[in-house]
């Protein structure tokens, strides 16, 4: 953008030029009289202040390529507006996506807290006011009735990783109690 802000210092020099047509208005000063000028003029030109800025191109020696200037700034500065918005956008979704399930463990969080603050007895006593039996004997706490087909997917494979453990951990004990009395004889 600072490329604009010279170019346009540079057309401006040529302000109140004495080739201009007769009958315009004298009183209007240069609006870009400097570097420091033509730099605050084109961000407010950015922010769509442009009509006090528009009217005094008429007034440069070089009043085509003012106007041609202007168009193509403002398209770049109306592309990078809605590039920016579209980054915004996706750093929302991504924060959204990310925090999908948070609120299901923070309440996880929360319950081991207080679980832990609880004896081992009291525990169990009170597992049995919340929970409901399952198929195998042990109990669960039931946490939604209606899942979606996304939470029930995410439902299978917890409980695959969960069987996988179980298998795994059990092979691995077995090793163990063999690997034990191999020493031991």
């Amino acid at each position: 953008m600072s490329s604009f802000n010279a170019t346009y210092y540079i057309i401006y020099l040529s302000f109140d030029d004495p080739q201009t047509p007769e009958g315009i208005d004298d009183t209007v000063s240069n609006p870009m009289p400097s570097p420091m000028e033509s730099v605050m003029a084109m961000f407010l030109i950015s922010l769509s202040n442009f009509g006090d800025y528009y009217s005094t191109f008429e007034r440069t020696a070089y009043e085509m390529e003012a106007k041609c200037l202007f168009v193509v700034y403002m398209a770049i500065v109306a592309i990078l507006l809605v590039n920016m918005l579209i980054a915004m956008m996706g750093n929302t979704y991504q924060k959204i996506a990310e925090t999908r399930n948070e609120w299901q463990r923070q309440w996880a969080r929360i319950v081991l807290v207080v679980e832990r603050g609880v004896s081992p007895a009291e525990r169990l006593k009170k597992l049995m006011d919340y929970s409901q039996p399952m198929s195998d004997g042990r109990r669960a706490l039931v946490l939604r009735l209606h899942q979606s087909e996304d939470d029930k997917e995410e439902m299978k494979e917890i409980l695959e990783m969960k069987r996988t453990h179980d298998r795994l951990y059990k092979k691995r004990m077995a090793r163990n109690k063999k690997d034990k009395s191999l020493s031991i004889t």
